[in-house]
């Protein structure tokens, strides 16, 4: 099992100047993801489009809680068909390492508060569980958030009770994890169309899931409550009769600029 190093994770993320945690991971602020909870899915994929980052976004999913948003730091871990000699190895690293449990244990151990665990194991549902009742409840208390399986859960009458937890699958089947091996924590993943890295913000709605590199989380929070208030104030003004829909819905004249500022000042915006 290869746990990436401090040094190429922050090589891979250099354009993120804050904190990190001990193994070099980016700690977005929890007042930044508290604030991505409002974030739309449109908003967050138009900002990262138009940075460059056209491979952030991925759909068709299975949600434990539909109706809740997910967000969170990423941490991933990529999973393998089982061949022997890999496996093999993989569990005497764990041995020496002392890590105790089934491979899926081992990532669970070392999740934080505001971790989702991000999990490639290449679409497979039936054998390929990565988590029941028991391992998400470990993941419920260490983070509070969640996990992304691109795979399987099973024992979901009992995971869909826990508080403070949520879940994006590719489906529910009730066989137990068998037959592939995980060689990689930390490292850069695939999932679905999308490419995750650690640390990335985590943000899954009933649209998806959009990994959002953590250089561009604070600007796109401050994208969307700026769009968010000036949505409020154009609609406001519809229902007063002020401006039509048409003029609200296009890039705002002169005038109706000057009048979002005096409004924002009202409401104490500026």
């Amino acid at each position: 099992m290869h746990l990436t190093s401090k040094e190429n994770i922050i090589a891979i993320t250099s354009e993120w100047k804050g904190e990190r945690d001990e193994g070099g991971r980016p700690l977005v602020s929890d007042d930044i993801l508290k604030r991505m909870e409002k974030v739309t899915t449109e908003e967050a994929w138009g900002f990262c489009k138009r940075n460059g980052y056209n491979f952030q976004f991925t759909g068709n999913w299975t949600t434990l809680h539909p109706e809740k948003v997910l967000v969170g730091r990423a941490v991933t871990c990529r999973w393998v068909p089982r061949r022997p000699d890999v496996h093999d190895s993989i569990d005497r690293q764990g041995e020496k390492d002392g890590r105790i449990g089934f491979q899926n244990s081992w990532v669970i151990d070392i999740l934080a508060e505001g971790d989702v665990l991000v999990v490639d194991l290449f679409g497979k549902v039936k054998d390929g569980t990565f988590a029941g009742d028991n391992l998400a409840t470990a993941i419920q208390q260490n983070t509070h958030r969640g996990l992304v399986v691109d795979g399987g859960i099973r024992d979901v009458q009992r995971m869909i009770e826990l508080d403070d937890f949520n879940a994006f699958v590719r489906g529910y089947d009730p066989t137990a994890i068998l037959d592939v091996s995980m060689p990689d924590i930390n490292g850069v993943t695939r999932i679905g169309d999308a490419t995750c890295v650690p640390g990335d913000v985590v943000l899954g709605t009933i649209e998806g899931l959009i990994f959002i590199p953590p250089h561009l989380a604070e600007d796109v929070v401050v994208r969307s409550e700026q769009v968010r208030l000036k949505d409020a104030f154009g609609q406001q003004r519809i229902r007063e009769g002020v401006y039509t829909p048409g003029e609200v819905d296009r890039e705002f004249s002169d005038e109706m600029n000057a009048d979002f500022e005096n409004w924002k000042k009202e409401q104490g915006e500026e």
